[in-house]
């Protein structure tokens, strides 16, 4: 009897084991905040705040294991897309609700009836790992349940800037020439307070190893994130909700050995810019080389400006090389300008160009747009080269069939050695610049494998 008494415990404990539940956590937002007025979110049956912003609405929350999550919209549901696509998530509709179940942290944008100007972003983060203490002097905690208004926050080496996760910073964080520098948490870092052109949300100047992760950034009013003349540099996991006039998401400006990983992008203007020699705001040089820059894992949506991957149109440097994009989601590249872009308009060589499994949802204007050029932004007297590009299994969809154009300046300033290799448009593999539809100008060794 002992014997089949353990032996059904046993049982017992292996059966709940198995159906135990996900460990969620839910955040509540600070009183007064802005609701999103057309979406409700239930995750496990549980409410979760939808924030409001300009672009978009959005929720987040963490977890490990499998969660059921519901969206309620306040109207009729005729269809809807849960991007990217390439996650394979399978929505159910019932009247106004969508059903789907999520078995991995993703950040994904739900979109009802077609309407891109009114999305709801659900951002399902791991959780959260080495949170630091709130009474080391080395930490700036920003708790939860507030809405914090501090202005600009200096940030000193060796020091953590911690937004945690149901909290709201509506202010701007600068670091110059610090090493060991961290922006963390789950919370928001808010810039609805500024004007066009005010303050960027981070700034990172001459500075090294500084990690920023886990966070939202909201209504960026300039650049989102700028790094510059700086090195190791990580972005992890960050995700930027705007719609705003020169609201980048991340600008790599003369600096090296940098990483955006697993990040969410929704801007006007450029998702990823990569410069050299820029002096917006600054009172220093970044006229530095740019070398080992990778970009992956990550879902990217430009809007009426700019461009989704974008280098230049600033390259005032000896060179631009190693750069990386791999594994990334274009959900949507909305305006007129481009999807991959090398706008070279000043003297560098831009060389040793990777882009790779890259999955191209929506792109209406240029698909490829790499052009060597005098711009409005230009400074150098000389003009550049773009060499050694190659494209690896790229798969682009959507309604258009977008153009592409490779202009070089001259035959001494030109393009050389362009590979699209596994390059696919609505199916179609591209073969040649018919069926790539693609302008050529000053171009060399331009090859299709």
């Amino acid at each position: 009897m002992f014997f089949v008494r353990n032996i059904l415990l046993l049982i017992l404990l292996v059966t709940s084991l198995h159906a135990a539940p996900s460990n969620l956590i839910i955040y509540d937002a600070p009183a007064n905040m802005e609701a999103a007025p057309e979406y409700k979110l239930e995750v496990d049956g549980r409410n979760v705040f939808v924030y409001n912003t300009r672009s978009a609405a959005f929720a987040y929350f963490s977890f490990d294991g499998k969660v059921d999550v519901k969206v309620t919209f306040a109207s009729q549901i005729y269809d809807f897309d849960i991007r990217p696509k390439s996650k394979n998530i399978e929505g159910e509709q019932y009247r106004n609700q969508i059903q789907f179940a999520l078995d991995k942290p993703l950040n994904l944008s739900v979109e009802i009836n077609k309407n891109l100007k009114r999305p709801l972003f659900i951002f399902a983060n791991p959780l959260e790992t080495n949170v630091p203490d709130k009474k080391n002097n080395d930490v700036l905690f920003f708790e939860k349940g507030k809405i914090h208004t501090p202005g600009e926050v200096l940030i000193k080496s060796d020091q953590t800037v911690y937004i945690e996760g149901g909290a709201v910073v509506r202010g701007h964080f600068k670091t110059n020439g610090s090493k060991n520098v961290k922006i963390t948490g789950r919370g928001i870092l808010d810039n609805r307070l500024y004007t066009k052109g005010q303050f960027r949300p981070i700034e990172i100047n001459q500075s090294e190893h500084v990690e920023v992760s886990g966070i939202i950034i909201a209504e960026s009013r300039h650049w989102t994130c700028a790094s510059h003349a700086s090195r190791h540099v990580v972005y992890d996991n960050l995700k930027v909700v705007s719609s705003n006039d020169w609201d980048d998401g991340i600008d790599i400006v003369g600096s090296q050995h940098i990483m955006v990983n697993n990040c969410f992008i929704q801007s006007k203007d450029d998702c990823i810019a990569i410069k050299a020699g820029t002096k917006y705001f600054t009172d220093f040089s970044s006229e530095f080389i740019v070398n080992d820059v990778v970009i992956q894992n990550s879902v990217l949506w430009n809007g009426d400006w700019g461009n989704a991957l974008e280098i230049g149109f600033e390259t005032r440097a000896d060179t631009i090389k190693n750069i990386t994009f791999r594994n990334c989601d274009i959900i949507h590249a909305e305006g007129p300008e481009g999807t991959f872009t090398i706008h070279n308009g000043d003297r560098a060589v831009i060389t040793n160009i990777l882009y790779e499994d890259i999955r191209v949802e929506d792109s209406r204007g240029w698909l490829i747009d790499f052009r060597i050029l005098e711009s409005v932004y230009s400074k150098d007297d000389q003009r550049g080269k773009i060499e050694n590009v190659h494209f690896k299994n790229i798969f682009v969809e959507g309604e258009k069939y977008p153009s592409s154009q490779m202009l070089g300046f001259n035959d001494v300033y030109r393009i050389n050695r362009v590979t699209l290799e596994d390059f696919f448009i609505h199916g179609n593999k591209i073969t040649s610049i018919y069926n790539g539809m693609i302008s050529i100008a000053h171009i060399e060794n331009l090859e299709f494998k």
